[in-house]
């Protein structure tokens, strides 16, 4: 069986025999310092969350802090620091990119990182949880600044890039050629970078913890939050000592940054997309609870400071190697399925942590809920970058970090003030429940749907079992299900023909792709009828020159709809269906999807009038194949040779709507559609038709003559 979100081959950041010490000098004291300033900007989370947890608790007229009773005032602090962490990528993402582009790179670092240095060391000076708040919400606007000027610094050090060895910009290969004979090293520049932004977050929650161990040694709760911030700052001042050691920064271009609400508001446009969004929701939902309650529900179970480190280390190691893994384990399995398992996995896992009352067995688990949401997070990356959802397109991944970026807001802003709401209760006997656990366990069985959901709407292996599907994974395999004894066949006689439809945008090809069946299926011995709408008939050429030429103004959406409708009423009843009545193979150039993807998505009309509309004036026909043939429209508009008819002259936006049209026709009924990919070239797109159109063929030699001649026609490629 072919999968067509088949695995390819994961390509390392370093080719074999390039080590990290070959690569040029600047590059690494540049990574180095944009490393110790990301190690900073993490260790942030943990330092200003603990100090704004003891602040709350301090100003509180009442606090209880007696084992196992929820500390709610530090629960809502450290929620809302998190909050205004959060806040800024949500709301102010591409104002930061637009200023960045235009400041220089070096002082935008230099500035970045001694702004925080200094916001830093104020909050144990001021020691008020408004300012830490406050605080919180400007460490977190500094890198939208720093986090595209950082970028735009390191892709230019690379090998290839401005001040790399040959200072062209482009990519270089290993070249044994170049003056001294001497192999250039090839770097995965985004790779690179994403290593400088997220491996230092495990360093820093390890840090942290070691922090609060050695300062819990002669130092209350306090000092040891102080020193954390301390440290933090420290961090940040030989950040910026090593950046300015570097001298002038080049830098390339900095790409514009979508807004995460516009996208998240504007969804995909596709099921699937959706269903990608749900999963990457979920796995973003498992790990913004950890951490919106992770620094009082230690305490719960027994831990200080150092406990919470250790549970945000947990946490960082498993996402870690969940990314790390994600692309490597079951190789052949569906990247699609994998996502769905995964965040299933994630969910129960925190569903598992929510409950246990051992310190290191949360972590442990917590562990496994990284370990589960990074994978998921690696497999839908894969799946939009395969192609499925929009290849050559930024817009599916930028999607779904919107997505991970604003549940994990709803999350820390939520989870705080349900914890603190419902208090801690006692269960049976001696066992406590923390509304710190109440809100993990919410957050798991939210996420627990949200992978099933996703799991059903993303299954691209529909009918295989998936523990078979899984141990043939783990064998290095592809699961096959065994095919069926051969039966003989039976002479039938087929009282009706075959009809297939190709549909598409602007553009896409299928007038050639149609008349190209047409010939193999006459090349074959197939009575062959090859038709087209609008127009097919006498009172159809007619009403097609009302309905595209450019001068016919002021026709109204409905009126459209119906006049399209009379010309496949004329057409069904003269052309295809006398075709159809003496057993030969109809193959139209536009049919009822294309009203349903101009007309209903495009015009915005309802989908579900135009459909019963055409199904009357059809009679309820139904094409036996319907081959989609995608491409972007711009690529398609650009194909046309002719002057472009009404329809055509449409603007993009239209266009853009009736390509999600179709791809979700073909979503809600993928057992009669072909989808391809018009931008392939034209010979494969026509032998994956055929292939298609194989399986609904009928026996071209009357009945009885097989039993005659004993013969039977062969359909060959050519």
């Amino acid at each position: 069986m072919t999968r067509p979100d088949a695995t390819r081959p994961h390509p390392a950041a370093v080719p074999p025999g390039v080590s990290s010490s070959s690569m040029p000098r600047p590059f690494r004291r540049l990574r180095l310092a944009l490393s110790l300033s990301s190690l900073g900007q993490w260790l942030c989370v943990p330092a200003l969350t603990a100090m704004a947890a003891v602040l709350a608790r301090d100003e509180d007229v009442t606090p209880e802090l007696s084992g196992v009773v929820l500390d709610e005032p530090g629960v809502q602090a450290a929620g809302l620091v998190l909050v205004a962490l959060l806040l800024p990528p949500v709301l102010l993402a591409p104002v930061g990119a637009a200023l960045a582009a235009r400041l220089d790179r070096r002082a935008v670092l230099l500035a970045a990182d001694a702004l925080r240095a200094a916001l830093v060391v104020s909050v144990p000076l001021v020691s008020m949880t408004v300012w830490t708040v406050a605080v919180a919400f400007l460490v977190g606007c500094l890198p939208l600044l720093w986090t595209p000027a950082a970028r735009s610094a390191l892709l230019a050090a690379l090998p290839g890039g401005p001040d790399g060895p040959d200072g062209s910009g482009a990519p270089t290969q290993p070249n044994a050629a170049r003056g001294n004979g001497a192999a250039v090293p090839v770097v995965d520049g985004p790779k690179a970078v994403g290593r400088v932004l997220f491996v230092p977050a495990a360093f820093a929650a390890v840090l942290f913890a070691l922090i609060a161990v050695i300062a819990g040694a002669g130092f209350g709760a306090d000092d040891q939050v102080d020193a954390a911030l301390y440290v933090t700052a420290v961090v940040f001042l030989l950040s910026a000592a090593a950046t300015a050691a570097q001298g002038e920064l080049r830098g390339s271009e900095v790409a514009a940054v979508p807004a995460p609400l516009t996208l998240f508001f504007r969804g995909p446009g596709t099921g699937a997309g959706r269903g990608l969004g749900l999963a990457a929701g979920g796995a973003a939902l498992t790990v913004a609870a950890v951490v919106a309650v992770a620094r009082v529900h230690t305490g719960t179970l027994g831990g200080g400071n150092a406990g919470y480190g250790a549970v945000l280390a947990c946490l960082a190691v498993g996402l870690g190697f969940g990314l790390f893994l994600g692309p490597r384990v079951l190789g052949p399995f569906s990247r699609r399925r994998l996502l769905g398992l995964a965040v299933i996995a994630a969910g129960l896992a925190l569903i598992v942590a929510s409950l246990v009352q051992n310190l290191p067995v949360a972590a442990f688990t917590t562990a496994f809920v990284g370990l589960a949401a990074g994978a998921a997070w690696s497999a839908a990356s894969a799946s939009v970058r395969g192609g499925g959802e929009a290849a050559g397109s930024g817009r599916p991944l930028a999607y779904l970090r919107s997505v991970a970026l604003i549940i994990a807001l709803a999350a820390v802003a939520a989870a705080p003030p349900f914890a603190a709401l419902l208090g801690t209760r006692r269960l049976a006997g001696s066992y406590h429940f923390a509304g710190t656990g109440a809100a993990l366990l919410i957050a798991g069985l939210l996420a627990l749907l949200a992978g099933l959901v996703a799991f059903r709407r993303l299954d691209d292996r529909r009918g295989i079992p998936l523990g078979l599907d899984l141990a043939a994974a783990l064998r290095g395999e592809v699961y096959t299900p065994p095919r069926p004894a051969a039966v003989p066949e039976q002479p039938v006689r087929r009282n009706r023909g075959v009809f297939i439809a190709f549909e598409g945008g602007e553009g896409a090809g299928k007038t050639t792709q149609a008349r190209l069946a047409a010939i193999w299926l006459r090349d074959h011995g197939y009575d062959v009828v090859t038709t087209h709408e609008p127009g097919a008939t006498k009172i159809g050429m007619r009403l097609r020159a009302m309905l595209l030429d450019r001068d016919t103004t002021g026709l109204s959406d409905r009126a459209e709809t119906l006049l399209y409708a009379a010309d496949r009423a004329d057409h069904v009843a003269n052309v295809v269906g006398p075709a159809m009545e003496r057993g030969a193979i109809v193959v139209s150039d536009r049919y009822v999807d294309s009203s349903l993807a101009y007309q209903g998505y495009g015009r915005g009309q309802r989908v579900g009038d135009i459909a019963r509309l055409n199904a009357w004036a059809t009679g309820g026909l139904v094409p036996d194949l319907t081959v989609l043939l995608e491409v972007p429209p711009e690529t398609g508009l650009r194909r046309l040779s002719a002057p472009a008819d009404r329809i055509e002259s449409e603007p993009a936006e239209f266009h853009e709507r009736v390509r999600a049209g179709f791809r979700a026709l073909a979503e809600a009924d993928p057992g009669r559609y072909l989808i391809l990919d018009a931008s392939r070239p034209q010979g494969e797109l026509s032998r994956e038709i055929q292939y298609r159109i194989r399986e609904i063929l009928p026996d071209p030699v009357p009945v009885g003559t097989e039993d005659a001649t004993s013969t039977f026609p062969a359909i060959k490629d050519f």
